[in-house]
């Protein structure tokens, strides 16, 4: 069971018509316009740092003291920033867009957007800590501020100001010159512009995690018919030895790869074709019927064979070399009205056939029989479902809430917090033969996705050339999906001069991985997690690094140059 934590590291405080089309599915998986999801963007930033998050419609108080507006400015009337500069005296920041000339926050904040606009390509980090610069492969827009003399300059872009920060009593209140998501979907940049930002403005020891550098692999469609029955999609299933390859590569990389496998093997009927073996014996041929995946080998009368035990027997070996894990790509990854399928003359030819989780049918549960199927064949629980040809419908995903599935992966990411699912934007996933060093920009994670197919096609070589190139393009880390779920369930929050790391899910996997400290004016800090307590060194420029190494063992905490370790 998941452990709740107390209060949230930031409260983020929306519209409730912006909030009305989303129940517990917060975004859609698919591209949705900035102006939609600007609150959602805030959220799934602050949860890939590991801190916990509020979201407040209309505003009904709170007591974080990092406060962010993510709508209009000029719907803020007088009581809302009556209240908020209130909280802001008494020690909060409050981050929002710049309003327009005088809006209740546009004198609360002494600074406006004017009516000039322009774009830059460099941005400067001026504001507490260290100077900080990046460029952006986009020019990004920004509106012009009109700002009071006691107005500081955090970030600036040729000359104008691009954050601006007032003093109020304890606390501070920012001023951004540019809409945060569309400026985060012109260039990652600004995600990390934005990161500085939330990390420093409040002055005070904090910890995130770190994903620089990051790539997450997923491995597509093991254990489907779907490459035996669509003649789009024909190819042969990977022996042992091709297993044991892709293995030694990741062992190579100290990397490890999400295998998305379906445990459910479908038969057409259909003797003309092929003969199928079910546990080594000669199968009776039913149309419809569902094999366990592990124990089928089937012949085509093409010459093809498709042996998916010994597709088994890898992945198990790669599992137990550590070298990854399985999550959930549907049960069977084909429409589950069989019957429907069975009849239809373009059953070989349409993809429509093949994307099981697209459409509800009454009676056929896929994600329970997948999880049965997992516990069976694998002795785990998937922590991640991929839904096949990445079609779904949100009562299906609701369900995989409810049966405890953490994350989403399509080609956006879909993040579970406190029983609601948020999509992340800006977490893509490009097929892994598309290696850039923008994908790193913003220093979120990177999933790189792909098939069996491939592989079974050109070889192990074709995943070797790739990564290769992503190391060139930047990528020092490689991890699952299953890796990537356990950091996120860490709840990390500052107390009193101390850093605590709470792992909200103790069946949580991850290995040794960094988490960025900064502590201004410290010259130590008290670091809590699993129970123990350490105190760590900090560097003059306020930083330190935690180093966690997982579920169990050591932990090793120390400064960029100096290690230090828990005993």
């Amino acid at each position: 069971m998941r452990r709740p934590s107390v209060g949230h590291v930031v409260d983020i405080i929306a519209r409730s018509e912006d909030l009305k089309p989303f129940g517990r599915i917060w975004g859609s998986g698919g591209w949705l316009m900035p102006e939609y999801r600007e609150a959602l963007d805030w959220a799934t930033l602050v949860r890939l740092l590991g801190w916990s998050v509020g979201v407040s419609p209309d505003y009904n108080g709170g007591s974080s003291a990092l406060v962010v507006l993510a709508a209009d400015p000029d719907w803020a009337c007088a009581e809302l920033v009556e209240d908020l500069g209130a909280r802001i005296e008494r020690g909060a920041v409050l981050v929002a867009r710049a309003a327009s000339n005088g809006q209740p926050l546009a004198k609360l904040a002494g600074a406006f957007a004017s009516a000039g606009a322009s774009k830059c390509d460099a941005f400067f980090w001026r504001g507490p800590g260290r100077a900080e610069s990046w460029r952006s492969g986009e020019r990004v827009y920004y509106r012009k501020l009109v700002a009071a003399a006691d107005a500081e300059v955090w970030a600036e872009a040729e000359g104008e100001p691009l954050i601006l920060a007032r003093r109020m009593g304890r606390g501070v209140l920012v001023t951004l010159a540019f809409h945060p998501s569309e400026a985060r979907d012109a260039d990652g940049t600004l995600t990390a512009l934005l990161r500085t930002l939330l990390v420093r403005a409040r002055g005070v020891p904090v910890a995130w995690l770190d994903f620089e550098a990051t790539l997450v692999l997923r491995m597509d469609d093991p254990g489907g018919a779907q490459n035996v029955h669509s003649e789009s999609w024909l190819y042969p299933k990977m022996g042992l030895q091709c297993w044991r390859e892709i293995r030694r590569e990741l062992e190579s990389r100290n990397a490890r790869l999400s295998v998305g496998y379906v445990a459910g093997w479908v038969d057409d009927g259909e003797p003309s074709r092929g003969e199928l073996f079910v546990d080594g014996s000669f199968a009776e041929r039913i149309p419809g019927a569902v094999h366990p995946s592990p124990l089928v080998v089937y012949q085509s009368y093409d010459g093809m064979r498709h042996d998916y035990r010994e597709e088994y027997a890898g992945i198990d070996e790669l599992r137990a070399a550590g070298c990854g894990e399985v999550e959930l790509h549907g049960f069977t990854h084909m429409q589950p009205n069989r019957d429907a399928w069975l009849a239809a003359p373009d059953r070989y030819s349409s993809n429509r056939w093949y994307r099981e989780l697209g459409v509800v049918v009454p009676h056929e549960k896929p994600l329970e029989r997948g999880l049965e199927a997992f516990d069976r064949w694998f002795h785990t629980r998937p922590a991640v479902l991929i839904c096949p040809g990445d079609e779904w419908v949100n009562e299906t995903l609701e369900h995989a809430l409810d049966l405890g599935f953490e994350l989403v992966s399509s080609y956006y990411l879909g993040i579970e917090d406190s029983g609601r699912l948020l999509w992340v934007t800006h977490v893509c996933a490009p097929y892994l033969n598309q290696a850039e060093p923008s994908w790193f920009a913003s220093g979120l994670p990177v999933v790189g996705y792909f098939h069996d197919r491939e592989l079974a096609l050109d070889g192990v070589s074709w995943m070797t050339e790739n990564l290769d190139r992503w190391s060139a393009a930047g990528a020092r880390r490689f991890l699952d999906l299953r890796e990537l779920a356990g950091l996120l369930s860490l709840r990390i929050r500052a107390e009193d001069h101390s850093i605590s790391i709470e792992q909200t899910r103790p069946d949580a996997f991850f290995r040794a991985c960094p988490l960025r400290v900064y502590a201004p004016g410290e010259s130590s800090l008290s670091v809590k997690f699993a129970g123990t307590n350490k105190t760590i060194s900090i560097d003059a420029h306020g930083h330190g690094v935690v180093v966690l190494p997982g579920a169990e063992g050591r932990v090793q905490f120390s400064t960029p140059q100096v290690g230090q370790q828990f005993s």
